[in-house]
């Protein structure tokens, strides 16, 4: 019999000095070579679940553990961390946080080279597994001059060094972009096909988990609420209703053709499926013709041509010193006051850089920026702050008062006003987000989604005419990726600027009204939310994967008559449905 690679039996556990139990009885099983997703919102009890299964609980972290936890035969409980880290691997969400030598090579070394491996063996397991990450050559670069992809790729280099039996990736995608998450996966891929390497990842990336995992469990709560192959987790639409689990959009769009009486033939979780399936139903040639027209899709621009725009930025040059990296150049936009737009693009393109300078944080090597009239050249940083309320992806680095209260009133006190003027910024602002309940608690205590409404709501107690948000989603699960640009939105309807930068492009398709594309520093394209992603291909230059829906609209024959650009779910939904109903009433 074989010995499963991964067994927990009866599992639950305890922080230590917490009174929670954050994994509950759980039981699982998995087999050698297995690819496992885990899946669940935050909070759900998924990187506590990759901690015990490579032994920093209990060793390390300490904590009340009951059950059993066995890995490739291996009791957890017996077994020390040295011996652990010879059968299972972890690469961590945030790779900065596992990369700290000065060289790629020295990166990879270091695990062996602490387990007192031959050097000659070392010198071959650097080279295996920079060879397996497609780093090879890479070996004197300093980590830090990595982009995102490959330093996740070089953190996966330093686990397999290691010769690892399992693989445990937590969230290994979520701060790198599209680039960057193919990147990645198609090493996993590799790892698991051609290796038989055990794979377990917790991720929310539903569409590549859809065509690598073999199995996908749901955790909520530290419970195991679902189990069963990505077909028959992502057909149940309870799970995304009721628990938020973000399934693949031509998925959703499959419960939502069955819920209308117009079941696909076979549930589909790629692009393939769902257009054979669409094909099938629309075949009837005497259908109508094309509804694109008719489908409402996302005003193209909130543009009022009797006011001057509210940011410019004319011929930007930024340069960083002292290594003279010309981070953007000659870039040329305006932004109308009321406008929600979105900027993206791959690590390094110049995202960031813009929207520093757009706050006053950088000035421009050469060219202007004006933003609210200001000249961003010689603004105060404080006189820009009145203006345009920064979020950044990382809501701990804003983070610093007592209590939610105290962080929100901290600007306004700032500014000079009086208490009772902070006293209703805090009350307004704490209302926008949905926060009162939580005003005297301690903001590092908060989920991840609340410390960035708790960084929204500070910013918006300055009362900015501008919202610039860098990466806002960045390690949000579904529900509040979706609950920060819903904030968002609703700012925007009150009249607020909105810039936002993402690696979500599902995100950028629902909620912008405009998108800047960057590439090398520079402006690629400039349009409309639909404008942009009609142009598949020239996108795809940026390294941006446009969203599956979209990429479904394109992928389907064009006599269907379906929208060539669908933004969302629902649109798509409409369009086929109102084409068969226009069928059987025919």
């Amino acid at each position: 019999m074989t010995t499963p690679a991964i067994q927990l039996i009866d599992v639950s556990y305890r922080y230590p000095r917490s009174k929670n139990t954050v994994i509950r009885g759980i039981n699982l099983t998995v087999e050698p070579g297995e690819f496992l997703a885990i899946m669940g919102e935050n909070g759900a009890g998924k990187s506590t679940l990759c901690r015990i299964l490579n032994g920093i609980i209990p060793h390390s972290i300490g904590g009340q553990l009951k059950g059993k936890v066995k890995i490739a035969g291996l009791n957890t409980r017996e077994a020390n961390i040295a011996q652990l880290s010879t059968k299972v691997g972890i690469v961590l969400d945030d790779p900065e946080t596992q990369l700290f030598t000065t060289s790629v090579r020295s990166e990879v070394a270091f695990g062996p080279e602490n387990l007192n491996v031959d050097p000659e063996e070392i010198y071959q397991r650097i080279q295996w597994s920079l060879d397996v990450v497609r780093l090879t050559g890479y070996e004197d670069r300093m980590p830090s001059a990595l982009s995102g992809g490959q330093k996740q790729r070089l953190a996966i280099a330093a686990a397999l060094a290691m010769k690892p039996e399992i693989l445990i990736l937590d969230e290994a995608t979520s701060q790198v972009d599209p680039l960057g998450v193919v990147e990645v996966l198609s090493v996993v891929k590799e790892l698991n096909e051609k290796y038989g390497m055990t794979i377990v990842m917790t991720t929310d990336q539903s569409e590549e988990i859809a065509k690598l995992a073999d199995r996908v469990i749901v955790l909520d709560k530290g419970r195991l609420i679902a189990e069963g192959t990505p077909r028959q987790v992502f057909a149940d639409a309870e799970l995304f209703s009721h628990h938020m689990i973000r399934a693949p959009q031509v998925s959703q769009l499959g419960v939502q053709l069955k819920e209308a009486g117009y079941p696909l033939p076979v549930f589909p979780i790629t692009i393939e499926e769902a257009a054979r399936g669409i094909v099938e139903i629309l075949s009837d040639k005497s259908s109508h013709n094309s509804l694109g027209d008719n489908i409402v899709v996302t005003p193209l621009s909130s543009f009022r041509p009797n006011e001057p725009p509210i940011i410019q930025v004319d011929n930007l040059n930024y340069i960083y010193q002292p290594h003279n990296v010309h981070a953007v150049m000659n870039v040329s936009f305006s932004v109308p006051r009321g406008e929600f737009m979105a900027i993206i693009g791959q690590n390094g393109s110049g995202k960031t850089t813009v929207l520093k300078n757009l706050l006053g944080l950088l000035r421009p090597t050469s060219g202007r920026v004006t933003v609210a009239g200001l000249n961003t050249s010689r603004a105060a940083v404080a006189d820009m702050a009145r203006h345009v309320g920064f979020v950044l992806q990382n809501p701990d680095q804003q983070l610093f008062a007592e209590t939610v209260e105290e962080e929100i009133a901290f600007g306004p006190r700032n500014l000079g006003l009086s208490e009772n003027e902070v006293r209703e910024r805090v009350e307004e602002v704490l209302s926008i987000v949905d926060l009162q309940e939580l005003r005297n608690e301690f903001p590092p205590a908060l989920s991840k989604g609340e410390r960035a409404k708790v960084v929204i709501a500070s910013a918006l107690a300055l009362d900015p005419q501008i919202i610039v948000l860098d990466e806002p989603t960045t390690g949000q699960d579904y529900k509040g990726c979706h609950q920060i640009m819903q904030i968002a939105r609703a700012l925007n309807q009150t009249g607020h600027t909105v810039v936002f930068v993402t690696h979500h492009m599902a995100l950028v398709a629902e909620y912008a009204r405009r998108v800047i594309v960057m590439r090398g520093g520079q402006i690629l394209l400039d349009g409309s939310t639909e404008e942009i992603f009609s142009q598949i291909e020239i996108v795809r230059q940026a390294h941006i994967i446009p969203p599956q829906i979209t990429e479904l609209g394109q992928y389907l024959p064009e006599s269907l008559g379906l929208p060539r650009t669908p933004l969302s779910v629902d649109q798509m939904a409409r369009a086929i449905i109102t084409r068969l109903n226009g069928k059987i009433n025919s």
